[in-house]
This record gives C-alpha cells, sequence and structure tokens, in this order.
C-alpha cells in the first residue's frame, strides 16, 4: 500500500469519528461549546460556564425525546441498552482508574468521602450524595475528584422517567399531556426552591427535570414559521445569548433560578432550526462535541489531582497544562472505549448485546460495593 493511500485512508477514519455524516453537526457543535464552557469555568477562567450543563440538559432531553416519544412502537430494550453502552463504560474506567491512582495515597479521610462518592456515581445517585455533602460552587467541592458526576446522575435518572413515560403511555397524545404537566411541575418546584434559598436544589432532579422537558417538547411543537432571515437572526442570537451568559453570568443565575431560562430557551430555539444559515456559527466545535462526554468525563478528576498533588490550587499556565491533557486523555477515552462499545451495541447480535449490558451493569455494583467498602474501612481507620 502506497504512503498516499495510507494517508488517504487515516483521513478518512479520522473524519468519519470527528464529523459522523448521520448527524446535525452544528448540535454537535453546541455540545462542545457546552463542555467548553463547563471545563473553563472549573478552571477558574469564566464565571458563568455552569450554564454548560443547562445546555446538556436540554440537547439530552430533545435526544431522548426522539428516543422514547417518537419512536413507533417504542422499543424499551434498545433504549435501555443504547444508554448503557453510551454512558456506563466511559464512566466505569474513569472512575477505576482514578481511585486506583489516589485513594492509596490521600488521608483515610479524604479517602473515604472520595471511594464513597464513586461508588454513588456507579449507581448513579451521585447527586443526593453530592447534595448531602458539599455546595457545587463550595471550595471543598475541590476535593472530590467525582463530584461533575452528579449531572450523568440526573441524566440517567431523567432516562428511566421518560422510559417509564413512554412505556406506560402508548398515545402520543397521552405522553404529551404527561411531559407538559411534568415541565410544569418541575418549573414551579424549581422557582420554590429559587425563593427558599435551597442551595441543594442544584442537585435535584426535581428541580432539573424542566430543562430536560424543554428539549423534549421540541419534537412535539409546529415547526417556527419564520423566514430565512429571521432563521438566521435567531439562531446567530441565541449562540451569542449562550456565550454571554457564560461571560456575564454569576453564581447567583445557577439553577433553581428563572434566569435559567435564557440558556435553556436559546438551546432550545438553536436546535428547533436545524436549516438556520448561521448554523456554521456552532459547526467548527463539532469535532469538540463529538467527544464531549469523554472530555467532560476527565476533566474534573485531572483539576482535583493536579490540587492534591501540588498542595495549592491550580491556575495560571499550570491549570492549561492539566486541561490539555485531560483532553488527550479524554480523546483516548473516546476512541478506545467509548466509540468501540457503541459500535459494538450498533454491530452485535441481540443476544450479545443483553449479555454485555448484564456484565457492564455487574461491573458497576461490583465496583460500587468494593469503593463502599474501602470508605467504610478508611473511615474505622
Amino acid at each position: 500500500m502506497s504512503l498516499t493511500m495510507v494517508q488517504q485512508t487515516w483521513k478518512d477514519k479520522l473524519k468519519a469519528e470527528f464529523f459522523p455524516l448521520n448527524r446535525r453537526r452544528d448540535v454537535d457543535g453546541l455540545r462542545g461549546l457546552a463542555v467548553l464552557l463547563v471545563m473553563i469555568f472549573h478552571a477558574g477562567w469564566l464565571k458563568g460556564g455552569f450554564v454548560g450543563v443547562d445546555i446538556f440538559i436540554v440537547i439530552s432531553g430533545y435526544f431522548m425525546g426522539r428516543s422514547a416519544f417518537m419512536q413507533h412502537p417504542f422499543r424499551p430494550e434498545r433504549f435501555v441498552l443504547r444508554r448503557l453502552y453510551r454512558l456506563v463504560p466511559a464512566l466505569l474506567v474513569m472512575i477505576l482508574l482514578v481511585s486506583a491512582s489516589m485513594l492509596w495515597w490521600v488521608l483515610p479521610s479524604d479517602r473515604a468521602d472520595i471511594a464513597q462518592n464513586g461508588a454513588y456515581s456507579l449507581i448513579y445517585l451521585s447527586n443526593i450524595w453530592a447534595s448531602h455533602h458539599v455546595g457545587y460552587f463550595e471550595g471543598q467541592s475541590i476535593a472530590y475528584p467525582f463530584l461533575h458526576t452528579w449531572s450523568l446522575s440526573l441524566e440517567m435518572q431523567f432516562y428511566l422517567i421518560i422510559f417509564l413515560i413512554a412505556l406506560l403511555l402508548s398515545a402520543l397524545r397521552y405522553r404529551q399531556a404527561v411531559l407538559y404537566v411534568v415541565m410544569v411541575t418541575s418549573f414551579a418546584y424549581s422557582m420554590v426552591a429559587y425563593h427558599a434559598g435551597d442551595q441543594a436544589g442544584y442537585y435535584n432532579i426535581f428541580a432539573r427535570l424542566w430543562e430536560f422537558c424543554l428539549g423534549t417538547v421540541i419534537w412535539v411543537l409546529p415547526a417556527l414559521p419564520q423566514s430565512r432571515l429571521l432563521s438566521g437572526l435567531t439562531y446567530a442570537l441565541s449562540v451569542v445569548t449562550l456565550v454571554l451568559c457564560g461571560v456575564f453570568y454569576n453564581l447567583a443565575y445557577a439553577c433553581p433560578s428563572y434566569m435559567a431560562l435564557l440558556p435553556c430557551v436559546a438551546t432550545m430555539l438553536i436546535i428547533m432550526q436545524p436549516h438556520a444559515a448561521t448554523r456554521r456559527l456552532l459547526e467548527p466545535l463539532s469535532p469538540v462535541g463529538v467527544i464531549s462526554y469523554s472530555l467532560y468525563l476527565w476533566h474534573w478528576p485531572a483539576i482535583v489531582m493536579a490540587t492534591y498533588v501540588l498542595a495549592s490550587q491550580v491556575q495560571g499556565m499550570t491549570m492549561a497544562l492539566v486541561l490539555g491533557g485531560a483532553v488527550i486523555v479524554g480523546t483516548l477515552s473516546y476512541i478506545c472505549v467509548e466509540r468501540p462499545m457503541l459500535n459494538y451495541e450498533n454491530s452485535a447480535i441481540a443476544s450479545a448485546r443483553q449479555r454485555g449490558a448484564i456484565v457492564l451493569v455487574g461491573l458497576c455494583l461490583v465496583s460500587a460495593a468494593g469503593l463502599a467498602w474501602l470508605s467504610a474501612m478508611s473511615r474505622v481507620h
């Protein structure tokens, strides 16, 4: 094989991996923007970057609406297996590698809390653990490398809710009614939590459900009747709004807060206009969006581990190097773990997919039990 052919083969493979044809590149770009906002926020360089989580939640609701609401008939087994293969392998690998890397040398008190957080993360209850242990924006959050998994737990809990709605309500019109009721009730709950000053509401699935539902209702709303010019302007203004929220928002605007509406609605408007000419504003970020899950998984543990090793807050060029390392590890996680498992789920026969899912769940439960035991033993000593 000639050198030119080898180069072309590698180019084709990279293009297929990072520029897939069967996806909306602007939505991938929106994911890319979201993960960059979160990473820069955690680096301490952007005070409103937490809105990246709100963007992720609306996007997640949008894709779950397609999988659960728009499939006729609804295929519950495929829905469950796709979610398991999509989320579990990369999370499991990250938690096991980070645990093996640091739990043997940190103080017993830190080990106990980190291991317990890891155990909760593997059974997708990390948000509940966090709500009873640490405020997300408080200084001690830097001690927990798995704290960021609270949003993944929220996501899995939403999948369970949307799964039950789709499974129990076969008629689309009833699903729509329940969806709107859930959305309005959740938003009302969020506003009550806001006025009550409930900071733990940041982690609460009931205070966040309306954000997921905003993404899901896109599938049942009528198309926006707009001219090409108005569509392009709305799309561009929505993108600018997200960037401005990231720059100018402060912690008081984090959910639960009525200000969370702005980035969520802006995300919704972007998704609802797939043919806007200004979608090219987001498309350059699509490769980042493709690997956004793995980037999200690894960037926070990298920051926490660097803080432990250096015994001081990471900042400046050191932070840039840490994030650069996290990008490399996250990319490897996507190439070596996330993508192969999704490919397997797509290509394997049904019985093999089922056995694989059982193995994944079993590994999570065994690993969670092991971390829970380690946490208990560390507290004893």
